[in-house]
């Protein structure tokens, strides 16, 4: 399925508006003075987006805010109702406000943003999508003594600190990171990896969950390989069920003791075929807990992938249309296989190899 014609349009009109914007309001000046964290306590994040990957993506800068000043208190501004069910356990995060994925079509929403927003007060907020217009509003009406992005010629908001992006990182859960160059920090202090900080007790609930479902088709878990396999993706990355078919019968063929396990959605709600068993989470922590509970999680380019990312599970990507340098697999033990020119079978034979 091709990226559909309004969201193209959508695009373009909102680069339109930014570039206009910009030109009428940018070009403030900002300070070259670095903000120094030990004296901050609370920070405002802005990302208003509604995609679990999006969101995902900002655990590298708020781990790293957190580990240079545990006493901070984070807020994350964002587009996503459940994104409390990702971040709510995580150390330094305080509230998360999630806005209305249209904000200027939603006045009643917007007044009560507006409302809340003006009501808090932060030493700092960041935003870190310079250039669109849903996130310099939200960034212009917030209470803050410093704002901070990156520089953008389409960014139109008048800002304290303004960090010039380098392209140190490619991939997108990292390169967040450079904006704290306005900050007085040397170094980085956290691993280059998304972590959303699963707690040890969600970590037990989600093995006794996969221990549970286990036995009832009286599987030892000690005896198998377990996979948590995701079939969904967004438009053209979405594979069909023939194709993953094909896929678990060759790489089931060659390793007799995997028990493959579906993870069923609202879109995806019934399992592949006879030969795998099921599971489902609303709860994206629970979810999350449970991906690490598995030896592996498979999927395509999906929200689901980067949150297994973020649980610290074992992660095979498989990547056809996006950038697998951009959105791919981070950590050492995980994997991104390109799979534009490979079969089912001989994508499973890689994948087998490295079981």
């Amino acid at each position: 399925m091709k990226t559909p014609l309004h969201v193209i349009l959508r695009r373009k009109s909102r680069n339109l508006l930014n570039s206009f914007l910009s030109f009428v309001l940018g070009g403030k000046k900002t300070s070259q003075e670095s903000i120094d964290i030990s004296k901050v306590q609370r920070v405002a994040i802005v990302r208003p987006n509604y995609r679990i990957g999006n969101l995902i993506f900002l655990t590298p800068l708020i781990n790293e805010i957190g580990l240079h000043n545990p006493n901070i208190k984070i807020d994350l501004i964002v587009g996503m109702k459940s994104a409390d069910k990702i971040f709510s356990n995580m150390p330094n995060i305080d509230k998360i406000i999630d806005i209305p994925r249209k904000l200027l079509a939603s006045p009643i929403a917007l007044y009560k943003f507006i409302k809340e927003a003006r009501k808090r007060r932060y030493d700092v907020t960041i935003n870190v999508i310079s250039g669109s217009v849903s996130s310099q509003i939200v960034t212009l009406l917030i209470n803050s003594k410093y704002k901070l992005g990156y520089k953008n010629e389409k960014s139109w908001m008048p800002l304290s600190h303004v960090v010039e992006s380098k392209g140190i990182y490619q991939h997108s859960g990292l390169n967040t990171l450079e904006l704290l160059r306005a900050f007085d920090i040397d170094r980085y202090l956290h691993k280059k990896e998304l972590d959303i900080k699963l707690t040890q007790e969600e970590i037990e609930k989600a093995s006794l969950a996969l221990e549970s479902l286990l036995e009832k088709e009286n599987i030892k878990r000690e005896e198998r390989y377990i996979i948590a396999l995701f079939r969904n993706a967004r438009y053209e990355k979405k594979l069909s069920d023939k194709w993953w078919n094909t896929f678990l019968q060759t790489l089931m063929a060659q390793h007799k003791d995997i028990t493959v396990i579906d993870i069923l959605s609202p879109d995806i709600p019934n399992k592949l075929n006879d030969t795998v068993l099921e599971y489902s989470n609303k709860n994206l922590r629970d979810l999350a807990a449970f991906f690490r509970a598995c030896d592996l999680y498979i999927s395509a380019d999906t929200g689901p992938l980067h949150l297994a990312l973020a649980s610290q599970t074992r992660v095979i990507a498989l990547f056809n249309k996006t950038n697998p340098k951009t959105y791919g697999t981070l950590g050492e033990k995980n994997k991104t296989i390109d799979f534009n020119n490979l079969t089912p079978s001989e994508v499973a034979e890689q994948i087998g190899e490295n079981l």
